[in-house]
This record gives C-alpha cells, structure tokens and sequence, in this order.
C-alpha cells in the first residue's frame, strides 16, 4: 500500500511540474510581431507582403509602430493607436508621405481589417488592407 501511495504522490508531483512549465503561449494571438497584409489599392490592383508590428512606448501602452505600411520600405513608421477594437493611424516617421484611416481588430480571428489613403509622395485615396498572422 505504502508503494502505491509513493508513486502516487510522485506521479502528482511530476504532473504538477510538469504542466506549471508548459505554459502556453500563442505568438500569433498578439499585436506585435510580422503581419501579412493582402492590400488592394488604386484601380483594385492586389498585392500581399509582410508588416511588422511593435509597441510604441514612448507615447502610451496602446501605440503602436507598423513598418512597411502600404509596401513603402521597413524604414518607413506609421503610428497607430489601439482605443476598444479600432485602430487610428496619427502619423508617419516621412515628412514627404502622409497616411490617415483606421482599422478594426477583430479579436475572434484575430486580424485586422484598413481603410486608409496615402498623400504625398505617392497619392491613393482608398486603400483597403487585410491583415493576419502568417
């Protein structure tokens, strides 16, 4: 009996351990990290490439830095910020290219949908992305 109650409590003990260390963790279910984005922009031409995402401390919590917005270079930053489930776009690191919309996370999915125009440079006033983990 006694053998039965030590391999017993071992086995606990080992299922303890063992599932304390095994936390999950789904990258793809954050905010920051690589997006591929599917954008459709002027005369309904297609494109898919990747963004990058990354917090944006220096103004609060919910900013955030997409690189390589509208397929433009990984230099170039466009602000968002996060409010509820909508994102707004307040700016751009290029003085000569502006971009203002919004998106929406959807958190069940987990993507979120744009409607954005870019000026400047390079002008398109209706531009619609899709982004989502890879």
């Amino acid at each position: 009996m006694r053998k039965i109650v030590k391999v017993g409590v071992v086995f606990l003990i080992f299922s303890l351990l063992l599932g304390s260390s095994c936390d999950s963790f789904d990258s793809s279910n954050t905010i920051t990290g690589v997006w591929r984005n599917r954008e459709t922009y002027s005369n309904n031409r297609y494109r898919t490439y990747n963004v990058s995402v990354e917090r944006y401390d220096l103004i609060d919590t919910s900013t955030y830095i997409i690189f390589n917005m509208y397929n433009i270079g990984m230099d170039f930053e466009t602000i968002v910020q996060l409010k509820d489930s909508t994102f707004t776009i307040i700016g751009t690191s290029h003085p000569m290219t502006s971009i203002s919309g919004k998106g929406t996370l959807h958190r069940h999915s987990f993507t979120i949908d744009w409607e954005y125009s870019v000026s400047g440079d390079t002008y398109d006033p209706a531009v619609f992305a899709h982004f989502e983990k890879p």
